[in-house]
């Protein structure tokens, strides 16, 4: 179950069913995406009891709360996620998209929780996520 879970760390996860892929799955180039995400994440986080970090993409009818965490699962809304839009973008703009979405969450996740350290091995990892003068900015002097 640890490699299983070891795998999938990180899901862009659409908020309607068949809308992108097969039932709450991304396109080609999302699940792609996906994959090097969750290769430059540790397991485990170490992030409260999460081992598992989904974004829930678009926007959803019955939102009572923006971040949760259920059973290990950290689930985050981005509810200005536009479908159209990603399915009327070329291959390139697609993962402009998806970087631009989990920079935005992991940005989020490193301003609200002080144990969010795991964003900080990934963007070690990931040369696109830029994120970590954002963290030292905000460390008292």
């Amino acid at each position: 179950m640890a490699n299983v879970m070891a795998q999938w760390k990180f899901q862009l996860c659409p908020n309607e069913k068949d809308r992108l892929g097969l039932g709450y799955r991304l396109d080609p180039i999302g699940q792609a995406f996906e994959n090097r995400v969750n290769d430059a994440l540790r397991y485990p986080f170490r992030f409260h009891k999460v081992n598992k970090l989904v974004i829930q993409l678009g926007p959803e009818e019955d939102v009572s709360k923006d971040y949760y965490e259920v059973l290990g699962v950290g689930l985050k809304q981005y509810p200005e996620f536009s479908y159209d839009e990603y399915l009327a973008a070329s291959s390139q703009e697609r993962e402009q998209i998806l970087t631009a979405i989990t920079k935005n969450v992991f940005r989020w996740l490193l301003a609200e929780f002080d144990d969010a350290q795991f964003v900080e091995k990934a963007a070690h990892n990931l040369s696109w996520l830029d994120i970590l003068e954002s963290r030292s900015s905000r460390a008292p002097e």
